[in-house]
């Protein structure tokens, strides 16, 4: 008989996920803040909020086997992050597709 698989979140990959979105958020903060501006800071912002939120919440996992967070608790911080992401291309690319279709 085949067991279920478990809903909880894995530890092992939102730490994966976390290194990864973190490290490319950090990244853009850097380069925004240097060269690229305020689109690609906000972009770098949504990533490294969330790949912090994605740590702590793996951590918990990790000591508890329990999530931190609620599952509706964790999709709306990671709307607000995605909506901070999106307003950030937004904000990167909307002059440039202005000059493209002028």
């Amino acid at each position: 008989m085949q067991q279920r698989p478990s809903p909880a979140p894995s530890a092992g990959f939102n730490v994966v996920l976390a290194g990864v979105l973190g490290f490319v958020g950090l990244y853009d903060l850097y380069s925004g803040a240097t060269r690229d501006g305020a689109g690609v800071v906000m972009t770098g912002l949504a990533l490294t909020i969330y790949a912090a939120v994605l740590l702590r919440d793996a951590l918990h996992i990790r000591q508890t086997g329990q999530p931190a967070l609620g599952r509706k608790r964790m999709n709306q911080i990671g709307l607000a992050c995605l909506a901070l992401y999106v307003l950030g291309v937004l904000v990167k690319r909307v002059p440039e597709m202005a000059q493209f279709f002028a």
